[in-house]
């Protein structure tokens, strides 16, 4: 089946992501921290992915997982909230628009989207499965896209995560409660999925014991054959009525509440992941998209082993990234959006990751003068104060560390050795102004990302 809209030019025959003049976009090293075994890029989702197959990623990924834009017509708004969530000062800027035009938009949303779910294909591994993220406004529509580009065998799982109680409004209208998202999955010829369990209660009423008095409790046999029941007896997992009704039985656990709980596999309907709303407060980092981690640790935990590399290149606010590197997984994260990238970065940065901050925008990232003190206290000891901008999101030291390898294409390379991020919470730790550190580095680069994504810097030489 193929999708026909106004003007399509798509066609995943194509193997070129880019105009034959143009070539694969030029990759530009921004920041390195620790060891850079993560990577994050600033571009565009194509130009991210182009980039990435050039150097040679293609079939190395294990999982794919996107947010992209949802055709809501909305533009979004990310709001900071300076001393916390309960009270204090916000600031609130423009995030990112979803916006396509006259009639809805949709040809040109699709003229976005496919060739990007393309080339998410072209990096999977045999391994390999894509994730997207949509709502009832687009889902239907990729689902066709995914089959022409995949093949319909390729289909694994309609996921519907119910990210919302119907409460309000909503619940008010003529119609049932728009309060849940899809997640399609596709996968590449060899690509499995362990779906986790959960520990659900059950009722006193319900427990049993056998002879050796182990809880339990009893389904009818459903489908299970006659080979199957005499293997689940063997087990001393079969219960037999007065009647002699076959029942299968389930073995119980205790949850952190002490309740007698059976562990059932976790099936495609999620009504357990609560919405961000219901979060830690020390998770919210007030981009307006923004899925919980536990959405993201479900994903990545089914879909991938420990040291698999996972890619999401609409990154937004960070939660593929902080959940790969919860889970010991690598990842390539990337946005257009400046708010994202240093969103992406702050989050990073307190969870303690590794990462190389690259950029695919031709002509690099646009950078604003970063106004800051510099003392000396001795050869090696130095002291920088930040004045603007103002209450940064966050800010960092990076010294010069001579020219890159042939990962990257841009010299010098900088490396951070101080950084401060504004804390989140109900009353986070403000973000320190002052940096104190030592350094035998020939320059010191002092940079600061504000609460609307942009990019400040100062260099500093060193005289010795």
């Amino acid at each position: 089946m193929r999708l026909e809209w106004a003007g399509r030019t798509f066609n995943p025959n194509d193997s070129s992501l880019a105009g034959p003049e143009a070539g694969p976009p030029r990759v530009v090293l921004q920041e390195e921290v620790g060891d850079g075994r993560n990577r994050v890029l600033q571009g565009d989702a194509l130009d991210n992915a182009a980039a990435l197959l050039e150097e040679g990623y293609g079939g190395k990924v294990r999982v794919a997982y996107i947010d992209p834009p949802y055709l809501s017509a909305t533009d979004y708004a990310y709001e900071a909230r300076l001393d916390g969530t309960k009270d204090g000062r916000v600031r609130r800027t423009h995030a990112f628009g979803d916006q396509w035009g006259e009639d809805g938009g949709a040809p040109r949303y699709l003229d976005m989207l496919a060739p990007r779910l393309h080339a998410l294909s072209r990096l999977l591994s045999d391994r390999g499965t894509l994730w997207v993220h949509l709502d009832w406004r687009a889902s239907y529509l990729a689902r066709v896209l995914l089959d022409e580009i995949f093949g319909r065998d390729a289909f694994l799982n309609e996921i519907v995560w119910r990210r919302a109680p119907n409460l309000g409004r909503q619940a008010q209208s003529s119609q049932f409660g728009r309060t849940i998202d899809t997640i399609l999955v596709y996968g590449k010829k060899d690509a499995t999925l362990v779906p986790p369990t959960r520990l659900e209660p059950i009722e006193k009423e319900a427990i049993r014991r056998d002879e050796d008095g182990r809880p339990f409790t009893a389904a009818p046999r459903g489908d299970y054959t006659d080979q199957s029941i005499e293997r689940l007896d063997a087990e001393g997992r079969v219960h037999r009525s007065k009647q002699g009704k076959v029942y299968i039985k389930y073995f119980l656990v205790k949850n952190e509440r002490d309740e007698w709980c059976r562990e059932r596999r976790v099936d495609s309907l999620w009504t357990d992941v609560a919405p961000i709303r219901h979060a830690r407060l020390e998770e919210r980092t007030g981009y307006p998209t923004q899925k919980p981690l536990a959405l993201l640790e479900r994903i990545i935990s089914c879909a991938s082993d420990p040291g698999d590399l996972v890619v999401d290149l609409f990154g937004g606010s960070g939660t593929t990234a902080e959940a790969a590197h919860r889970l010991g997984r690598k990842y390539i994260v990337g946005d257009a959006q400046s708010l994202a990238i240093a969103t992406i970065r702050a989050r990073l940065m307190r969870a303690g990751s590794h990462f190389v901050r690259q950029s695919t925008i031709a002509g690099s990232v646009v950078e604003a003068p970063l106004e800051a003190t510099v003392e000396r206290h001795g050869d090696e000891t130095f002291e920088v104060r930040i004045s603007s901008p103002v209450e940064p999101l966050a800010w960092w030291i990076e010294i010069e560390e001579g020219a890159d390898g042939p990962l990257f294409s841009a010299t010098p390379r900088w490396k951070t050795i101080w950084h401060s991020e504004r804390g989140l919470g109900g009353k986070p730790a403000p973000i320190r102004d002052v940096a104190r550190f030592s350094s035998r580095g020939p320059r010191l680069r002092v940079s600061a990302h504000d609460d609307e994504g942009k990019l400040y810097r100062m260099n500093w030489e060193i005289k010795r």
